[in-house]
């Protein structure tokens, strides 16, 4: 998964940069080097579903919390499309994960202050951990989409603010639980179903660039 999303990432910088350099003839069309790091947090929006007991599927709020921190190193063109690598970390409340993925980003202005968007795609390695409500699960497909104002400190700085939408992936499992009558007593079959939870997350970042 991290291999295609680099390719995608690649393949739509590809289709910028001719766009770009049509529309701004006279820019620097020079590739340069950068480096975003960045916080932030995120809290988890909307529901999945868990378990099925007696033909009922359960429902359970995603209340995850979720604080992130990673750097991304890449390339830009004409000082507005970005292409990147980012790696980091993320602290859940129930679990922790290692997040790798491919970066595009494009500024509105080439230089000073201005808004910027961008789009993360990748992977989510790790775990998070099972509870009363839900079973474990392991990291996977993970998408980022963000909004944001860049902020010049100096020449080769920057300060960033950021809101972002998150969807995220889980490997899991939930249960068909079903009460059988057997021998006059009442017991509880339960038989796994492995699941893929798909989590949503809506949060802010705060980070640095350079140059």
């Amino acid at each position: 998964m991290k291999k295609y999303a680099f390719i995608i990432a690649v393949s739509l910088f590809c289709q910028w940069a001719p766009f770009m350099a049509a529309q701004n003839p006279g820019a620097d069309k020079s590739l340069t080097w950068f480096n975003k790091t960045e916080g932030g947090v995120s809290f988890g929006v909307g529901s999945f579903n868990t378990n099925i007991v007696n033909g009922i599927q359960k429902r359970i709020k995603n209340d995850e919390i979720v604080v992130t921190f990673q750097t991304i190193n890449g390339v830009k063109y004409m000082n507005r499309l970005s292409l990147g690598v980012s790696v980091g970390v993320e602290k859940w409340q129930n679990g922790l994960f290692w997040p790798v993925y491919g970066y595009l980003g494009y500024a509105m202005k080439p230089e000073g202050n201005t808004l910027f968007g961008n789009i993360y795609l990748g992977y989510g390695i790790g775990t998070r951990y099972s509870t009363s409500f839900y079973e474990q699960g392991k990291g996977g497909f993970a998408l980022s989409i963000g909004l944001g104002y860049q902020m010049r400190i100096s020449k080769k700085l920057q300060f960033i603010y950021e809101v972002f939408y998150k969807y995220q992936a889980l490997e899991s499992t939930y249960y068909r639980i079903n009460d059988v009558t057997k021998d006059s007593v009442v017991i509880q079959v339960k038989t796994p179903v492995n699941y893929k939870v798909p989590l949503h997350f809506a949060g802010f970042k705060i980070g640095l660039r350079f140059p």
